[in-house]
């Protein structure tokens, strides 16, 4: 349950960085580059703070993108007009200095305070970074939060309440998160819908090698991603797709300069290949590997050394017609992929799992069928454009990727933003997004003094069960339906749980009904053509979903089986018949949820499967 506390100030920090004031931005630009300067001094004694955590060549790449990024800020310049609130910021597992300056240093220009916690794996040596770059000097209003995970999400995920009307208001105004798409749907619930929560995943990013590319450029660059890091990077391509015709010169090639990387600690500069930066990671990896033991390569096998947490480079080799990898491996494994006609590559872009995690295309050499995927609609949605389209070149080449421009793609499960229950997949820009979904919207000079005029009827702070929620939104498929009475009105709650035990919130009835693991092939088999072609005009509907509010979709969803010119009596009998068949799809039973809720707020990856007719 929810607790009513009086509200107390959390934090002293100077007038200069109040909430909803306006933004010079040669201040900002001036910080910003006072930073770039200490970074630049003492870039050496950086380096060697980070050679404990990543290799060298990633320290030199990580610097120089930092360095870009900070020197750089006025083409953002626009974005820097109003001091929005304050922001909470969950830092990735790598790139420890550029995702600080990205996702912690440039909000803090545009808000009254950001708050994060050190990264478990990161807590040896991160504070020694902050020493160095003066942050508390700088920085005043940047706070590293000494709280454990569960009391920081508690902190954060309160709201101020106006006694009077009831209203409330989150005390965080955006959160900025990198991880998986799970944990991005639970912490997604854990906040306010009132909060803009930019959300930065995991990408395909699949690399095509085509018969007549510059193999050499291709090689250079199959290097460069899949051992950036270790792997242990969002850019790092699940498959590598190459022709089959070049395949045989392409591994002689790969087998060559594999040959020359260098293994072992980071203290040695020339070591390309180290430590994973969680040992933990090491189980998942050899699982892996195991999955696919008869693709692997016997001159490149999958060594893992466990008492140094290093995995050696490893090929695994298997047919695209065997089917393609949608999985992320965060290790220096190279997933070869052989093709061999052009049109052949639409069994892996045209596969249901692709969409998920579509994010960026790297062609070597021509496609016919790769340069359409630009504009292309796959399953009911266009997942690429030229900016996520790359032609002989690559995600790290020099000006690629860049922190002041938008980073990510399309799929759902690789960035998206979501403000007031609406998520839109999409390339995520820190700067850019806080800008034009916060402040931008209250920016307009009447409605900037009727906001801040209005900020001082919410006199109390409630904080919320973050324990129940984070135990509510578990991924498994097991969802619970509970009707509740709000002063007459009915409505539902769909939440996902983990174990046996019923978790609702004020239910007078309450329902269990378990999603199947894997498709319903009887029942499959058993639908006519028409009913077919029913659910396939509801899985277009659902790709669409992000773009619309769960009563705009519901009421597009119970349209789909009417006919026209039908009576009312004949269009209900429709729409009980095709409302069935969904749930013999989902759950192999007659009935279940509220349908048109339960789809709007349900995981596409729990169900995508189960509806695929």
């Amino acid at each position: 349950m929810t607790k009513l506390l009086n509200k107390k100030p959390r934090y002293k920090i100077s007038n200069k960085y109040l909430s909803y004031t306006p933004i010079t931005f040669s201040e900002v630009d001036s910080k910003a580059k006072k930073l770039a300067k200490i970074i630049e001094t003492h870039s050496e004694e950086l380096a060697n703070i980070l050679l404990k955590y990543e290799s060298y060549e990633v320290v030199q790449d990580e610097l120089a993108r930092t360095l870009d990024l900070l020197k750089n800020l006025k083409e953002n310049k626009e974005y820097f007009k109003l001091r929005i609130g304050s922001v909470a910021s969950f830092l990735p597992r790598n790139q420890p200095l550029y995702s600080f300056c990205c996702f912690v240093v440039v909000p803090s220009l545009m808000a009254s305070e950001v708050h994060f916690r050190i990264p478990s794996n990161m807590r040896s040596f991160f504070p020694k970074i902050l020493d160095i770059l003066k942050i508390k000097k700088f920085f005043p209003n940047i706070i590293v939060s000494p709280l454990e995970r569960l009391e920081f999400l508690s902190e954060h995920s309160a709201r101020l309440v106006n006694s009077k009307t009831e209203e409330s208001r989150p005390v965080t105004d955006a959160v900025i998160f990198t991880g998986t798409t799970d944990r991005a749907n639970q912490l997604r619930l854990v906040f306010d819908r009132k909060t803009l929560f930019i959300a930065n995943g995991a990408g395909h990013n699949p690399v095509i090698i085509s018969k007549d590319a510059d193999l050499f450029k291709a090689i250079e660059a199959v290097m460069d991603l899949v051992l950036y890091n270790q792997g242990q990077d969002c850019s790092a391509p699940n498959a590598i797709l190459v022709q089959k015709t070049i395949y045989p010169r392409f591994m002689e090639l790969l087998y060559k300069d594999l040959a020359k990387v260098k293994i072992g600690p980071y203290r040695d500069r020339s070591c390309k290949v180290g430590p994973i930066s969680d040992p933990k990671d090491l189980k998942r990896i050899e699982e892996l590997i195991v999955d696919n033991h008869e693709w692997l390569d016997k001159k490149a096998g999958g060594i893992i050394h466990t008492a140094e947490a290093i995995v050696e480079p490893t090929i695994i080799s298997k047919p695209l017609k065997e089917g393609g990898n949608y999985s992320e491996f965060f290790a220096p494994i190279f997933f070869i992929q052989k093709y061999e006609r052009d049109n052949d590559l639409s069994l892996y872009f045209e596969n249901q799992r692709y969409a998920k995690n579509a994010m960026h295309v790297t062609l070597y050499g021509n496609s016919i069928y790769a340069k359409k995927l630009v504009g292309k609609t796959i399953v009911g949605k266009i997942l690429h454009n030229k900016k996520t389209f790359l032609n002989n070149t690559h995600l790290h080449a020099p000006g690629i990727e860049r922190g002041t421009q938008a980073y990510g793609g399309y799929g759902h499960g690789t960035s998206s933003i979501s403000i007031d229950g609406k998520i839109t997949p999409m390339p995520t820009l820190p700067q850019r997004d806080i800008y034009e979904r916060i402040a931008k919207p209250i920016l307009v000079k009447k409605r900037l003094q009727e906001f801040k005029k209005s900020l001082g009827s919410f006199a109390s702070l409630e904080k919320r069960d973050v324990q129940k929620l984070l135990k509510l939104t578990n991924h498994k498929p097991e969802f619970i339906q509970s009707a509740s009475n709000d002063n007459g009105k009915v409505y539902l709650d769909l939440y996902p749980i983990k174990d046996k035990k019923v978790h609702y919130i004020s239910a007078s009835k309450t329902h269990v009904y378990k999603l199947l693991e894997k498709p319903n092939g009887k029942y499959i088999s058993s639908l006519k053509e028409r009913e077919i072609k029913m659910i396939r005009k509801l899985n277009n509907l659902l790709e669409k979903k992000s773009s619309m509010n769960s009563d705009e979709f519901s009421e597009k969803m119970y349209d789909l089986p009417k006919k026209k010119g039908a009576n009312k009596g004949i269009n209900i009998g429709l729409q009980a018949e095709f409302f069935h068949h969904i749930y013999e799809l989902l759950f192999n039973k007659k009935y279940g949820p509220r349908i048109g809720h339960f789809l709007y707020d349900a995981d596409p990856s729990d169900i995508d499967k189960l509806l695929y007719v």
